[in-house]
């Protein structure tokens, strides 16, 4: 017992100490994140040197040159991201699930009565479906009992 109150005490222990490591990040960013502060614009200029692009390989030859370097980045993402004939992205291996075409015939086919009706019926009464407040119930109650009583 005294073993699984060690390690309960332990876990509490580390997210308090992780409550505070978090409170006291916050409470520097509230500081000095926000303002037009030397340490807000040199997390910016750290951040945009760590992004830039310095240059790129064309061809087994490094290039640095701004326009070589913004032409080949064009022409790299608008041969990744062409669009086929068929609609399908490929990005090198990565494949991604399709449906089939009776699948899509499902999903874009009209809705019987019958189908809401068994859809609303399933459902709990009690619940809400939506922020307007109206519960199942009601449409059990009214609009239901209707489509069973006036079948058309």
């Amino acid at each position: 017992m005294k073993s699984i109150d060690l390690v309960s005490r332990l876990r509490e222990t580390d997210k308090k100490i992780e409550l505070l490591i978090c409170q006291k990040a916050r409470a520097s960013w509230l500081r000095y994140g926000d303002s037009c502060t030397r340490f807000y614009h040199s997390t910016l200029r750290w951040r945009r040197l760590r992004n830039e692009v310095k240059g790129i390989e064309v061809g087994g030859i490094w290039c640095e040159e701004p326009s070589t370097v913004r032409r080949e980045a064009k022409k790299l993402f608008k041969d990744r991201f062409k669009a086929t004939k068929d609609f399908k992205v490929k990005l090198d291996v990565v494949e991604f699930k399709t449906l089939s075409p009776e699948d899509n015939l499902s999903l874009i086919s009209g809705f019987f009565e019958e189908e809401n009706r068994d859809a609303v019926w399933q459902c709990e009464g009690s619940k809400s479906p939506g922020p307007d407040g109206t519960k199942l119930g009601f449409y059990k109650r009214r609009v239901c009992s209707s489509i069973v009583m006036h079948p058309s």
